[in-house]
């Protein structure tokens, strides 16, 4: 962190707000410490990294400082949200790249000095997402399911059973077989006639 970054967010002691030289006084640093530690404790973070994650914590209060108005919280509190926004998005971020190869971590599992755990960090719902166990948030999930039970409704019953199997994670020749159908031609009957038909009606379903 250089003189000019932080000269970018140098602001006058009359406005309320810490100059740069203040910024990082002792309890701010306390503050950095303390988040920095508690990421350590999960198993997303190794406690190498401690030193750059103080970093990063510094790098986004500088960032989040223009924010600040003293009217509403004090420096301390404001550089508290303001880390533990931060320490939210970096579990986000590491969970999601480590989906990529092995993530043993639970949200049950407790971590750092006071007995978090995961889950009280990072929502059910954010973890899924992360590593790549869901795509949309609940309530976009909830609504896609509700509009395709609505769509597989107005199918014919022989249609509506090969959606579900697909949907259930069945292949298009697993299914061929099942109907004791040719591949070919099961496959000529589900894009010309199943899929145009499921697209038509999807269209119209809000």
């Amino acid at each position: 962190m250089n003189q000019e970054t932080l000269n970018q967010f140098t602001v006058s002691s009359s406005s309320g707000l810490p100059s740069d030289n203040e910024l990082f006084d002792s309890r701010t640093e306390q503050i950095i410490h303390a988040k920095a530690k508690s990421l350590v404790g999960f198993r997303l973070f190794q406690p190498y990294e401690q030193d750059d994650l103080q970093q990063d914590l510094r790098i986004n209060l500088l960032h989040q400082m223009p924010k600040f108005n003293p009217k509403r919280s004090s420096r301390y509190t404001y550089a508290t949200m303001a880390c533990d926004g931060k320490v939210k998005n970096m579990l986000k971020t590491r969970a999601c790249s480590l989906a990529k190869g092995s993530c043993n971590a639970s949200l049950e599992e407790e971590a750092g000095e006071y007995g978090e755990t995961l889950g009280d960090r990072i929502s059910g719902e954010d973890y899924r997402i992360a590593i790549g166990r869901q795509s949309m948030a609940d309530d976009q999930l909830q609504a896609l399911q509700e509009k395709v039970a609505v769509v597989l409704s107005q199918l014919p019953e022989s249609d509506r059973a090969i959606c579900r199997q697909i949907m259930e994670g069945y292949s298009l020749r697993e299914i061929a077989r099942s109907l004791k159908l040719p591949f070919s031609t099961f496959c000529d009957r589900f894009h010309n006639q199943i899929c145009p038909v499921f697209i038509s009606l999807w269209g119209g379903v809000e």
